[in-house]
């Protein structure tokens, strides 16, 4: 399984989310001296879900951290957040 796939299903499931798109941007910061040039490090997640908008910016990005602590220390070297209520 890819990791944009595997990011959208645990945010999905862990969450109960009700949409989350996930999108590679590695490839953008592929010459950056710190990135790890490794193909899966930069994301950024676009979230439509009304209960996570409603919180404040703080609490809701700690959930989505929290979610994926294990992938953050592993793999994500930047998570790029976007919450939308449409």
């Amino acid at each position: 399984m890819n990791a944009e796939i595997e990011i959208k299903n645990k945010l999905l499931k862990e969450l109960g989310l009700s949409s989350v798109e996930v999108i590679n941007n590695s490839h953008l910061h592929q010459h950056h001296d710190q990135s790890p040039k490794n193909g899966n490090s930069h994301f950024k997640l676009i979230i439509n879900d009304k209960e996570l908008f409603m919180l404040n910016k703080i609490k809701a990005h700690q959930k989505i951290y929290s979610c994926l602590s294990s992938e953050m220390q592993s793999y994500i070297h930047a998570l790029e957040i976007e919450i939308i209520n449409v």
